[in-house]
């Protein structure tokens, strides 16, 4: 048995240093009060020490050599236990998934208690078709609290879309329509040559068309160019349509109508108009339809960028039921936007664009829609920006 003295100015100070030198097995032998403190006398059994010890030992490797044999078996699992823990692995992603969903909801709760204003106009925003991330931008920017908060934004809006200054049929030059298939891109040049016939001669107007993929595509382009008494040329390769343009010198205003792609499609990088040395003398507008769901429309422009774009062309206004996706993209993509087409008619139904007209029809059509009761309950849910998405 090993006995010690401890010697200390309180009680709880004496048991502090027997429980750091002799550990928590000591045993309190005697105490004391002295005019120096209070005295302890504390006691271990050398043998039970090192018996526990020895246990400790023993605890520890057997735990190694149980972690050691749960590494090995797990480098031999079975299929089985692979497919279990793939199954766990799903479960608790989606249980991640659903916690997140209900802090989003509890998040949207609080804000729509704490600041209503705010909240009233990101649903106002969506509503249009206005993005999730452009929306609370937006709201970020003016005096959410300002009776005039909604015009302000609108108005941040208006001055954040770029617009051509001049009339594209006006400016003349080298005129390339690119985008994916069936948005209007052969009526939309149609209508530019009408206007440009109107206003021009027909003689100092070229049609070049590179679309021999789509049957038909150039029988309609030559349809519509009969009409104007102006010849339409086909090319199939990069070196024709240079010697082509080097031969049209002299006009005022050449068309070209480009094969319709996916903005998935490999060969995009091919397309014969893309910007490059020698071709800079081409401008190339991207044209959409207006009916194209936002996160589409998004990787369109992303994709047709590779060809270096002048800026867009909006067309099916009419089949639209918002028009807040191209307003969305139109700021955030900076792409200056020159003409609206919204018919059939030609040339009647191509207008040069009024950024304040655009989104007017973009409130109209807002106003038009009415909100569901699942649309509340997924924002309560903090579903936002999944509804913004899928507009």
């Amino acid at each position: 048995m090993k006995l010690k003295r401890y010697l200390a100015s309180n009680m709880r100070q004496a048991m502090a240093l027997v429980r750091d030198e002799l550990g928590i097995d000591a045993v309190i032998m005697s105490t004391r009060n002295t005019p120096e403190g209070v005295e302890v006398v504390a006691a271990i059994d050398p043998e039970a020490q090192e018996h526990k010890t020895q246990s400790n030992k023993g605890h520890s490797e057997a735990r190694s050599s149980f972690v050691s044999n749960e590494l090995r078996g797990q480098t031999q699992m079975t299929p089985q236990q692979s497919t279990e823990i793939a199954r766990m692995s799903e479960e608790l992603k989606a249980v991640r998934s659903l916690l997140e969903d209900q802090l989003s909801g509890l998040a949207w709760g609080q804000a729509e208690q704490n600041d209503p204003n705010r909240v009233a106009i990101l649903k106002r925003l969506v509503q249009l078709g206005i993005g999730w991330d452009l929306a609370q931008k937006l709201t970020n920017r003016v005096q959410i609290h300002r009776d005039s908060a909604w015009s302000d934004i609108l108005f941040e809006i208006e001055k954040s879309i770029p617009v051509e200054e001049r009339d594209v049929v006006d400016k003349g030059g080298i005129v390339a329509l690119v985008g994916p298939t069936g948005v209007g891109k052969t009526t939309t040049i149609a209508k530019m040559a009408s206007r440009f016939v109107m206003r021009n001669s027909a003689s100092q107007l070229a049609l070049i068309t590179t679309d021999c993929y789509k049957i038909g595509a150039q029988a309609q382009l030559k349809t519509f160019a009969d009409l104007l008494g102006v010849p339409v040329h086909v090319v199939n390769s990069e070196g024709e349509l240079y010697t082509l343009l080097s031969a049209l010198t002299s006009k005022k205003l050449i068309l070209i109508d480009t094969a319709g792609m996916s903005q998935r499609d490999l060969k995009l990088s091919q397309q014969l108009t893309k910007d490059q040395a020698g071709m800079n003398t081409v401008r190339n507008y991207l044209v959409m339809s207006a009916a194209t769901q936002l996160s589409v429309m998004k990787d369109i422009v992303k994709s047709f960028k590779q060809v270096g774009l002048t800026g867009c062309i909006l067309t099916k206004v009419d089949e639209a039921l918002q028009l807040g996706n191209i307003l969305t993209v139109l700021v955030e993509q900076k792409l200056p936007i020159s003409y609206l087409s919204d018919g059939q008619r030609v040339p009647e139904d191509l207008a040069p664009i009024r950024v304040r007209d655009l989104i007017d029809k973009a409130i109209v059509l807002g106003q038009q829609q009415s909100k569901t009761e699942s649309e509340d309950s997924a924002f309560r849910l903090g579903m936002g920006k999944e509804i913004s998405d899928a507009q």
